[in-house]
């Protein structure tokens, strides 16, 4: 079973943060910033996306 545990395995997706008028960022901190100065009028939407995915047609499909 530890065999199955890699602690020093490379990541294999990412985290991103957007809004409802399609930004978007990789930083939490930035995010929660925007959304404390309501930059898009909206508070931002968290997804994992792999990490070779184009993040502009991803977010246009999740707003979509």
């Amino acid at each position: 079973m530890d065999s199955l545990i890699t602690p020093n395995a490379a990541p294999t997706t990412q985290t991103i943060y957007y809004w409802l008028d399609g930004y978007w960022i990789t930083d939490k901190e930035e995010a929660d910033l925007m959304d404390s100065i309501n930059a898009f009028g909206s508070v931002h939407q968290v997804a994992e996306l792999p990490l070779g995915a184009d993040i502009e047609v991803e977010v246009s499909r999740l707003l979509s």
